[in-house]
């Protein structure tokens, strides 16, 4: 291998595979739940298209300024425009590279996505390391995936010399020095192996979730020397017994673990997130903002429940924004053609969303039709059930599985299709949105680099592949998910606007995944980070009581509401 990582689809050596196969499911938890939702969703507005032509007509062509269409920019040098320009820049990311594992491919991904929130990024195999990288950097990362791995003696002394900060996850620690002198110098003791049941990180005096079904193992850490050592995080097992999970000293910030393909929105992920502030940001004061998305507004919406969202948020000062598909499909019936409604055609719909605009959201792109023209993906081929850009069915007990590449998938396809999508947009007397929102947040790679080169940001979980998928089906074992706590540019070249808290789903389940208190339960998890974005989406047909419940209870938190084009 090369000294450069590759991080994205890069074919794998014989022999490698992947870890981890038992939180295979539950990374795609949350794609399944929005999948399942869609046949509930959206199954509730279809007495909502008529059959006769509307009289009233469609709103009138106009440019529309500021953030109507707008997108952030992108965070790649945010952070170094305050810099001297003769300092260090930018954030070095080492993966382990000993038995080529699939695995550390995808941790680079997420740690060099993440990563780039506070600037440019570079991701190097273990082994490419040489003297004095480090030094070129204003922080590093070093992913310790494999306990084989061999430390070259050049990273060892960079990183003991302590002259640039360094986030060490995971393995491998042990390696830098001898017991003696490594506690002399940096105050703690690498400690044993978590051997009971995990029930969750405390950090900063919350306790963020960890997946039962995640294995992987947990070192501790034995303070030494706390004036030297200071204890960031503790590892809690059952019974209540807590142990040092991640500490800090000497420019050397440790985590017993790489938490990276996180699982739901409490986990301990969002600790890590937050500790790259430390490293590669450590003056940044606490800031909490908050984005809300009104969602799958298509030609078969009611427009009053799609107007009167709008001017309840307006009323709250809420800004936001709406994702729209401008052409409906009907579900496909045996013997008779698919039905289609344009959004040129429903003027009325059209009209409220210029409404929309007119209050001040931001209108983002969520596909062409959001279904597969003529096939079921995975339900009926109904516009906002079905899948677009990917397709998938329904395994055993009902379960979602995600296979692969649509049939002629390819950069010209989904190009023209979403090109497609912006002139439908236009006919309807409507601007082109500079934000892509792929349905259902699933599309291929192909698909994710005609997105970068096309619109300005996504607003989305991006789904990263690993190199030991080789395109055939299932996906589902080599996807994960993530849904940062912040602005990214991602590894395909998008600038990501973040959606980490979920929706509310119908019909409202009292507590638990779905329900407002979910979403705000989540956004108070993502507290710990401290300079956050916390985001949500609801569906305006669910009418306005449950979307001011949300948006009062993330305000109570402490949130500011923001439009994503001012991140």
């Amino acid at each position: 291998m090369s000294p450069d990582l590759a991080v994205a689809n890069e074919p794998t050596p014989p022999g490698s595979g992947l870890r981890h196969a038992a939180r295979e499911w539950v990374v795609l938890r949350w794609l399944l739940a929005l999948g399942l939702s869609g046949a509930v969703v959206f199954g509730a507005t279809r007495g909502t298209l008529v059959a006769s032509a509307e009289k009233a007509s469609l709103p009138p062509a106009r440019a529309w300024a500021g953030c109507a269409t707008g997108a952030p920019n992108s965070p790649m040098g945010s952070a170094e425009r305050v810099t001297r320009t003769s300092a260090p820049v930018g954030t070095l990311v080492i993966a382990d590279d000993a038995g080529h594992l699939p695995i550390s491919r995808v941790y680079a991904t997420l740690a060099a996505n993440l990563a780039s929130h506070f600037g440019s990024v570079r991701v190097i195999g273990t082994s490419g390391y040489t003297r004095g990288m480090l030094g070129r950097y204003r922080g590093g990362i070093y992913l310790g995936v494999s306990s084989e791995q061999r430390l070259p003696v050049a990273l060892r002394h960079d990183v003991r010399s302590g002259d640039t900060p360094v986030l060490w996850l995971g393995y491998n620690v042990e390696k830098l020095g001898t017991p003696g002198g490594f506690a002399a110098q940096y105050g703690w003791r690498w400690g044993s192996f978590v051997r009971q049941k995990i029930t969750g990180i405390r950090y900063k005096g919350r306790l963020l979730s960890r997946d039962p079904q995640d294995t992987d193992p947990v070192r501790t850490v034995v303070p030494v020397d706390r004036r030297q050592a200071s204890v960031l995080g503790e590892v809690v097992t059952a019974g209540g017994r807590a142990r040092p999970w991640a500490v800090r000293s000497a420019g050397l910030l440790y985590v017993g673990e790489i938490p990276l393909d996180a699982a739901t929105e409490t986990d301990r992920y969002l600790a890590v997130a937050d500790l790259m502030y430390d490293v590669l940001a450590p003056d940044t004061g606490t800031r909490h903002r908050a984005l809300v998305r009104l969602e799958d507004i298509g030609p078969d919406a009611d427009p009053k429940a799609v107007r009167a969202a709008g001017e309840l948020l307006a009323r709250m000062h809420v800004p936001f924004s709406f994702g729209v598909y401008p052409v409906y499909r009907g579900p496909l019936v045996p013997g008779r053609p698919q039905r289609q409604v344009r959004l040129k055609d429903r003027p009325e719909v059209a009209r409220a969303i210029a409404a929309l605009l007119k209050d001040g959201g931001t209108m983002v792109l969520h596909g062409y039709s959001h279904q597969s023209d003529g096939m079921a993906n995975p339900s009926t081929g109904e516009s906002g059930q079905d899948f677009e850009f990917f397709r998938t069915h329904w395994g055993p007990r009902h379960s979602l599985v995600y296979d692969g590449a649509m049939p002629g998938d390819s950069a010209v396809w989904a190009g023209e299709r979403l090109d497609a999508a912006l002139a439908e947009l236009r006919a309807a007397h409507l601007p082109a949105p500079r934000m892509l929102e792929f349905p259902h947040y699933a599309a291929s790679p192909a698909d994710y680099a005609v997105a970068a080169r096309t619109f300005a940001a996504r607003y989305d979980r991006g789904q990263y592949f690993s190199p030991a998928w080789h395109g055939r089906s299932p996906a589902s074992p080599y996807m994960y998910e993530q849904f940062a706590p912040y602005l990214l540019r991602d590894t395909y070249g998008s600038v990501v606007v973040p959606e980490n808290l979920g929706f509310v789903t119908q019909p409202p389940p009292p507590h638990g995944e779905g329900s407002v208190e979910a979403i705000i339960a989540h956004a108070r998890a993502e507290l710990v980070v401290r300079d956050n974005v916390a985001s949500f989406f609801y569906h305006p047909f669910l009418g306005t009581a449950r979307l001011k419940q949300a948006v009062d209870g993330v305000r109570a938190l402490g949130y500011r509401f923001v439009s994503p084009c001012t991140l």
